[in-house]
This record gives structure tokens, C-alpha cells and sequence, in this order.
């Protein structure tokens, strides 16, 4: 490492793959790419990107939620704490509350998938 550099841990090991701890980039440095609005494109816009992996960061109206707002759904079904263990550990693996990358709409999707996976009598 040279003068000034500083070791950085960037990601961390989940299920066996490599997980990046997001940084923002600097506002001088962000990207104008197309913007989208309800579906539809409203010209360019700067988005920020990841400075360890380069994801550039969703910033649509759908945007992905958090986990615990999903957790959240979870206990207000009527399912078991090993299936709401079961689904949330899935959840995790799958990185699902990745906001650079994931859409609320994924989000949804993947939810219902892992859920029928896991509760049989919903």
C-alpha cells in the first residue's frame, strides 16, 4: 500500500459469496444516466455510484425497502417463528435489501417466491 492508502474492508462473506459494503462516491463524481418516474424516463439525472464494486444506485420511485419493513409484513402473518427464521435467512442470502441494486418490485416478487416456498398453507 503506498503513502496515504488505507485498507479498507469493502464486503463481507454471506453463504459464500462476497457482499459489498456500499460507499457513496463524492457528488463531484457522480454519473448522469436516464431517470425514471413512474415507469416512465424523464431525462438525466446524476446518480452516485459504489466506489468499491461501481453499482450505481437505484434512485426510481421504486426503490427497495429494508428488511426489517418485510420482517415486519412477516409478523403480521400466520406462520411460524422457524418459518419466519426460514424465510428471513433466505432473504439475507439473496441480498435482498441491496438499495443499489434491487427494486421494490423485485423485492415484492422475491418475497412472495421464498414465502410459498416456505408456507405451504398460505
Amino acid at each position: 500500500m503506498g503513502v496515504g492508502c488505507v485498507e479498507v474492508q469493502t464486503v463481507s462473506k454471506t453463504e459464500g459469496r462476497m457482499r459489498c459494503k456500499h460507499e457513496n462516491c463524492g457528488a463531484a463524481e457522480t454519473v448522469w444516466l436516464p431517470y425514471e418516474f413512474d415507469g416512465r424516463i424523464n431525462g438525466l439525472k446524476p446518480h452516485q455510484y459504489c466506489v468499491h464494486c461501481g453499482a450505481v444506485k437505484n434512485i426510481t420511485s421504486d426503490r427497495a425497502k429494508s428488511l426489517g419493513y418485510y420482517v415486519n409484513e412477516l409478523a403480521k402473518m400466520q406462520i411460524t417463528k422457524v418459518q419466519m427464521r426460514l424465510i428471513i435467512k433466505e432473504l439475507e442470502a439473496l441480498d435482498f435489501d441491496d438499495a443499489y441494486s434491487m427494486t421494490k418490485s423485485v423485492q415484492k416478487e422475491m418475497f412472495s417466491r421464498v414465502i410459498q416456498k416456505h408456507c405451504s398453507n398460505l
